[in-house]
């Protein structure tokens, strides 16, 4: 049996066990974008770490070093966010090739420090190897956050109303500019959010902070893939209304010159690292109007729903089950 036999969420579910050899302090291991553990009577901590692997998360002939160095700390950040937390303490490690120049890892790390100061992150340390031929970044990220406030995947309730903190599909967008040389100006903002994703911490806590939303996770394997993660750890199905599904005025006008399939780059690419999440119908309307009033967004898309699996209700009004598909390493 190959890993492409079962993919990676497959692997991720055929190590997990024997995993946790002391249980006291943990609150939530393996399974969520943040594993959350005790650290004080009133605070957990959170730690995430995310691998950017040259040739599969980017490609050092597209992406600029600095912007590479931004996105490395920020899709750490997506995951503190996506559990409502406050990022704090950074470690570094890179595996570098001999075709790497100093310049362009100067400038790298120049972006990293340029994410951790806007959002108060201190880099401590890490590591650094050679590497035969790619270039590999690993981040690890502690955060913070009341253990009461903390937001995880597995607590979504049958007639929540799902929604999203952005658009999506503009990454997706950038990505296959990239891929296919349609790179000029004209898409500068898709080709943005492809290489300088930004981390909507402020999102989180706010979602976080008014303690009425049931799940919460980032974008960055899709909209169908993660919201498939939240519906399988919260034992429920979910339909998701096609015209609601927000996407830019960019991402429209590109999808539409070059007849690209918007319905799949917005739901089943990923990589906008927005935030997804459930939250009850009586409640949706005081979270919006939080999350505008601190300059966030909230866009329904949806609701849960009894039967598992999703659906999703096109623009003509017809209903047809999806796949909680998106982006898995090794399929």
């Amino acid at each position: 049996m190959k890993l492409k036999d079962i993919g990676e969420f497959g692997f991720i579910k055929r190590i997990e066990g024997g995993c946790l050899i002391r249980d006291e302090n943990v609150i939530s291991g393996i399974g969520d974008d943040c594993c959350v553990f005790k650290t004080s009577a009133e605070v957990a901590t959170l730690l995430t770490t995310d691998m950017l692997v040259e040739q599969i998360h980017f490609l050092l002939e597209a992406i600029p070093p600095y912007q590479l160095g931004r996105k490395s700390m920020a899709v750490n950040m997506s995951d503190i966010a996506a559990m409502g937390g406050t990022p704090k303490e950074a470690a570094i490690s890179v595996a570098i090739p001999d075709t790497v120049d100093l310049e362009f890892l100067d400038a790298l790390y120049d972006g990293m420090k340029s994410m951790a100061k806007e959002f108060e992150v201190n880099l401590l340390g890490g590591d650094t190897a050679s590497s035969p031929d790619l270039l590999i970044i690993n981040i690890a990220l502690v955060g913070e956050a009341r253990e009461e406030e903390v937001l995880y995947r597995s607590g979504a309730k049958v007639g929540d109303v799902v929604f999203l903190t952005g658009p999506v599909g503009s990454a997706a967008a950038g990505l296959d500019i990239i891929l296919k040389g349609r790179g000029s100006d004209e898409w500068e903002e898709l080709i943005e959010a492809q290489h300088n994703p930004y981390p909507q911490l402020k999102a989180g806590r706010t979602i976080a902070s008014m303690r009425v939303a049931n799940s919460l996770i980032d974008v960055s394997d899709g909209v169908a893939a993660d919201l498939g993660h939240i519906c399988t750890e919260s034992k429920l199905g979910a339909i998701i209304e096609e015209k609601m599904i927000p996407t830019t005025e960019q991402f429209r006008a590109y999808c539409e010159k070059f007849q690209e399939d918007s319905r799949h780059l917005s739901l089943h690419v990923g990589e906008d690292y927005v935030l997804l999440g459930t939250v009850p119908v009586k409640s949706a309307a005081r979270l919006q109007e939080a999350l505008e009033s601190n300059g966030c967004q909230f866009h329904s898309i949806g609701s849960t729903v009894a039967e598992s699996g999703l659906r999703l209700e096109g623009r003509d009004g017809s209903v047809e089950v999806i796949g909680a598909s998106g982006w898995d390493h090794f399929r």
